[in-house]
């Protein structure tokens, strides 16, 4: 196509304009996360990682392997917070450099794997920076499809088994990918592994001339997770997590999980919905004339939504579906183009669907998890780019793949989600809590953190807050079966009252007030009923979720905990 020869290799006449943005972009996100990596500790969703991480065996019930995978990776870096974001940073980008570079687009190698590495650092929008099952997930499918798609790597134009044998240290590099991919998939979602092993599996049987390199990724991958977890522990942790799921009434079992999807998408707002149906029609129907008219209508559609979000950045609100507004919008996008290379296209069409697969088994709404997946859609974005024939066309779509991920990563830097305060606001240095070394928070977290040490210093913490595990954390104690009552479980603090004796039920401290959805739980009603005999602490204001909450802790009056000295 006429649009494949206008990009040229790095350092071989390539547009001055779009190297310079390249790295202006990539300047701007990797700039961001290198001045935030030691700034900023988020008491919700961070706090639980680092739990987990710290002890992947700690807690009764687990429905989440991750922590076996990112803890020797947090002891590499010597427990220290900062080493330990910055080592996920470089994985990113690695695997991102990777993916590109490995996309089936006849295009410069170099040139897409500098631009791969830019767009997998939005894996940590909106400022989820702290390695988590989300950053091993997107991390894993990145390096899957990067494995794959070098074993298949073929030239234009050619058909699937018409494809190119790779020599053995090729074949080698790419069963290493698929295997690393997989095993952190094992650990960071298991939907999205069962998903990878069962495609690879298939795309083997269909491709006999990638078929070492592959079936070696899976062989490879099969290791690597029993080098993470002995198989004897792995069966145990699958039947832990099993029981777990179930008695905590997890929407994670096939029937649960497709009826979860479609009731999500009840909460997309109608553009998207317009936006989704039309590129569906242009890329079914991409051999007619209505594709392209049904493309742009998507391209139009997912951009309105994008400018009726504006205004709520601006005020400092994350949008809902901003992933989902780009994996539409490059949907529409591929329907106008029509790379017609099968590897392109297919290419393509496997980037759009994996934010998808990435966002199985969650707990947010399932379309609006695809805002830590925007990496695909960006790359799904650049590859059509280049093989866009109308120059002003191919100019606008690569300027938007440019300054996409720089302008999200400012956005999520200014208004961080979980944090009190923008990322340059974090000044004041405090302990790390579960980790080594200091972190620079902002002064209202600062200060909650002082009111907090020691309250309840060894002790059993049941948190009625609905806030999140790091409150615990702070005063020194220890939620017990879970190391997080979330707000959207209402009965999961039956479930851990019912695991404690009562002993433990009395000695425990409380923290109130009440989330409204645990109002009508066992430890509630409880200690309703026992309120006089604890006395109350009252901390300082502290934002959850971009509500200042006034937390108070209720302990034994009989045995008050003294605060230490921090």
């Amino acid at each position: 196509m006429k649009g494949a020869r206008d990009i040229r290799p790095v350092g071989d006449g390539a547009q001055p304009w779009l190297i310079a943005g390249l790295f202006a972009s990539l300047l701007v996100c990797g700039g961001l996360l290198v001045y935030g990596s030691g700034r900023g500790f988020d008491l919700t969703d961070e706090a639980f990682y680092l739990i987990r991480t710290r002890e992947p065996d700690g807690y009764a019930l687990s429905y989440q392997p991750f922590g076996y995978l990112l803890h020797p990776l947090f002891s590499l870096a010597a427990e220290n917070l900062q080493s330990f974001r910055a080592l996920g940073f470089a994985i990113a980008a690695c695997a991102g450099a990777l993916l590109g570079a490995a996309l089936p687009s006849g295009r410069p190698r170099r040139l897409f794997g500098l631009y791969g590495a830019l767009a997998s650092l939005t894996i940590f929008f909106p400022w989820i920076v702290t390695p988590s099952y989300n950053s091993a997930a997107n991390i894993g499918a990145l390096l899957v499809l990067a494995g794959v798609f070098s074993a298949l790597r073929a030239s234009p134009g050619a058909p699937l088994a018409a494809a190119l044998p790779s020599s053995l240290p090729s074949a080698l590099s790419s069963s290493l990918q698929i295997a690393a991919g997989l095993c952190l998939a094992a650990f960071g979602k298991p939907p999205l592994f069962a998903i990878a092993a069962l495609a690879v599996a298939l795309v083997a049987l269909a491709a006999p001339r990638g078929r070492t390199a592959l079936v070696g990724g899976l062989v490879i991958g099969a290791a690597l997770i029993c080098l993470v977890l002995p198989p004897g522990q792995i069966a145990v942790l699958v039947a832990r997590m099993s029981l777990s799921q179930h008695v905590l009434g997890m929407p994670n079992t096939p029937l649960a999980l497709p009826a979860k999807i479609v009731r999500d998408w009840l909460a997309v707002p109608p553009l998207l919905t317009a936006a989704a149906l039309a590129a569906a029609f242009g890329l079914a129907f991409r051999r007619h004339r209505p594709a392209t008219w049904l493309g742009a209508a998507a391209v139009t559609f997912s951009l309105a939504y994008v400018a009726t979000i504006v205004p709520d950045a601006i005020d400092g609100e994350i949008p809902d579906f901003l992933g989902l507004a780009l994996v539409l919008l490059a949907a529409g996008y591929a329907a106008i183009v029509r790379p017609r290379p099968w590897p392109s296209r297919l290419a393509v069409l496997v980037l759009l669907a994996t934010p998808a697969a990435v966002a199985l088994g969650t707990f947010n709404n399932q379309w609006f998890q695809l805002n830590f997946s925007m990496a695909f859609g960006f790359l799904a974005l650049f590859a059509l780019a280049a093989a866009d024939a109308l120059p002003w066309r191919r100019a606008a779509a690569q300027a938007l793949a440019l300054a996409g991920p720089a302008a999200a990563m400012l956005l999520a830097a200014c208004h961080p989600y979980s944090l009190p305060a923008s990322i340059f606001d974090q000044q004041v240095p405090i302990t790390t809590p579960l980790a080594r070394g200091p972190v620079l928070v902002d002064p209202q977290t600062a200060a909650f953190a002082r009111a907090a040490d020691g309250l309840a210093s060894g002790r059993l913490v049941i948190d009625l807050s609905g806030t999140g595990p790091g409150v615990a954390v702070l005063m020194g104690g220890r939620a017990p079966v879970l190391p997080w009552l979330n707000p959207a479980t209402p009965t999961w603090p039956d479930v851990v009252w019912s695991r404690l004796t009562p002993q433990a039920r009395e000695a425990a401290v409380f923290v109130g007030p009440v989330w409204p959805a645990f109002a009508a739980s066992q430890p509630a009603r409880w200690f309703e009923a026992h309120r006089a005999a604890y006395c109350r602490a009252l901390l300082p204001p502290m934002t959850f979720w971009g509500e200042a909450r006034s937390l108070e802790v209720w302990r034994p009056c009989a045995q008050p905990a003294q605060p230490s000295a921090r």
